[in-house]
């Protein structure tokens, strides 16, 4: 009986435990959730504090899909939405900005010309043309400006021909300075910058698709290293952060991943039974905001895990038929 009675008071001190845990994570979790529509020029920007609402920002703009370095934009527009004057609308842009960076005083943006063809223009910070658009040939993925030089990392189709190459142009007059053939990789995904390193994401061989990491040197103009990883990591590659000097977090639609490049090893930090859409790290309180979808119901929620990966709490968002999400910052 006494056994009995231990037993039922730790699991009350348990459950009372997690419960305090999620009262707390409630409290401290504020994010917002981005939503827009596919149809009607509308999207929106949603506070919430937990699962309460505190504050929603509307602008006339639809289809977005990309949010940085303080815009907002979308390939299926030439507009582009400067968040920080929510009434700025700027029309006069290139074609289909695939991605758009700050770099000092000016913004590059890629654009998208066709399947064969992209593009850089450069804009002041009031978005007015400076210079001559720059077209190459290539389907452009990825842009980064470092070192007053721009690396754009594109795909290249010639009938039944495939390759990788990453092209280095000058930030003044966008003249071609380098180009390099990725022959150790099938497909990429993602760049990202490192120091003076670019860091290429993508899969090795089409048999067994396992994730690959190169390391180029922007200095040296070849790559130094290649990386694959023990196992096969579903769904590409959209985002990742460096968690530690031998380690970064790969988020894609399936999971959260953790590459070891010492190791060269992969393990799940978190898994969902619905579609991940996007995470956010919250330095203040080391938790991650994850936004999730229920593709069967469409229906999507924001879970919160702490620094362990582990869920502490999770919050349902009001089904809607004008918006969708997309975004959690």
């Amino acid at each position: 009986m006494q056994k009995a009675y231990k037993l039922l008071m730790a699991a009350t001190v348990v459950s009372m435990t997690v419960g305090f845990n999620h009262a707390v994570a409630a409290k401290k979790d504020t994010y917002q959730v981005v939503s827009t529509s596919y149809q009607q020029p509308i999207t929106t920007f949603e506070t919430y504090v937990g699962n309460k609402k505190i504050e929603t920002v509307r602008y006339a703009f639809g289809n977005a899909q990309y949010i940085n370095d303080g815009l907002m934009y979308g390939s299926e527009t030439n507009r582009v939405v400067d968040l920080k004057n929510s009434k700025q609308t700027v029309k006069r842009l290139t074609p289909a900005p695939g991605q758009i960076r700050k770099y000092k005083d000016a913004y590059y943006v890629m654009s998208l010309e066709d399947v064969d063809h992209s593009s850089l223009t450069k804009y002041t910070l009031d978005f007015k043309k400076i210079g001559q658009t720059k077209k190459f040939s290539g389907y452009g993925r990825h842009l980064i400006l470092m070192g007053d030089k721009v690396y754009v990392l594109a795909d290249h189709m010639k009938g039944y021909n495939y390759s990788i190459k990453l092209h280095t142009f000058d930030t003044k007059s966008f003249a071609a300075l380098h180009h390099e053939t990725i022959t150790s990789m099938l497909f990429t995904y993602h760049m990202r910058q490192a120091g003076s390193q670019l860091k290429i994401y993508g899969i090795r061989s089409e048999k067994d698709e396992k994730m690959t990491v190169l390391s180029y040197d922007v200095e040296k103009q070849r790559h130094t290293k290649t990386m694959t990883t023990d196992q096969h990591v579903k769904g590409g590659l959209e985002k990742t952060q460096t968690l530690s000097k031998e380690t970064e977090l790969i988020f894609n639609r399936d999971r959260m991943y953790e590459i070891n490049h010492r190791t060269k090893q992969v393990r799940v930090l978190y898994d969902s039974k619905d579609d991940l859409v996007d995470y956010a790290y919250d330095a203040k309180t080391k938790t991650y905001h994850v936004l999730e979808e229920n593709t069967k119901t469409a229906e999507f929620r924001v879970k919160t895990l702490n620094s362990h990966f582990k869920p502490i709490a999770e919050y349902r968002l009001k089904k809607s038929d004008s918006v969708s999400p997309f975004r959690v910052l």
